[in-house]
């Protein structure tokens, strides 16, 4: 008697991997944005700092790529609810008021990017690391249709003029929160880049 041999199949994925990809932007930017546009403009603003700085340093870590895309989807769908918060609670109060509020805001905002800065110099010679331009470019088109999404969306339910205050008060919010970000997050990069290039030469 010949011994059984099992056949090996290779074994194929239930969607293709671009449709796997759109799933998982779809379900991340979906969720995170349901919840930080509910959320009070301070926890939203926490929330969306920790998917910001999470997402930063698992950027110089292996994984699928829908997974990827899950994280950056969530990532700018929190992004984008925290700055339709902050821009409807800063169109609320009265410009003298809510300094703290406002001081929170930003705080948590350039911590996180403090920390996605520092991970990507950390990283910056890590084999698995995405070159910080291509998430940087993902994560801007991503945010860019978010933000198309969200404006139509307004548009078809209420209607050109609401859509269209949307619109400014989503950009002058996204203006702000984006500065916050980008603006420490550049100069740890910076800093780190030196200090982590000088300890590779001294390790060589």
């Amino acid at each position: 008697m010949q011994p059984h041999r099992q056949s090996q199949r290779p074994s194929h994925p239930l969607l293709p991997g671009h449709f796997q990809q759109l799933l998982g932007v779809l379900v991340g930017a979906g969720l995170a944005y349901g919840v930080t546009r509910h959320l009070a403009a301070l926890p939203s603003t926490f929330l969306t700092a920790l998917l910001l700085a999470g997402g930063s340093i698992l950027s110089g870590r292996h994984l699928t790529p829908w997974r990827w895309w899950a994280v950056l989807g969530a990532s700018c769908g929190g992004l984008l609810g925290s700055a339709m918060v902050v821009g409807q609670k800063i169109q609320s109060t009265h410009p003298h008021e809510g300094l703290q509020l406002r001081l929170g805001i930003l705080a948590c905002l350039m911590l996180a990017g403090a920390i996605g800065g520092g991970s990507l110099s950390r990283d910056v010679n890590h084999p698995d690391r995405r070159p910080p331009k291509d998430t940087l470019r993902s994560a801007s088109a991503l945010c860019t249709g978010i933000f198309a999404v969200v404006v139509t969306l307004t548009f078809l339910h209420s209607g050109l003029d609401p859509a269209r205050t949307v619109s400014s008060r989503l950009s002058t919010s996204l203006t702000i929160l984006v500065l916050a970000l980008t603006g420490p997050g550049w100069l740890v990069h910076l800093l780190g880049s030196s200090w982590w290039g000088k300890g590779g030469g001294r390790e060589r």
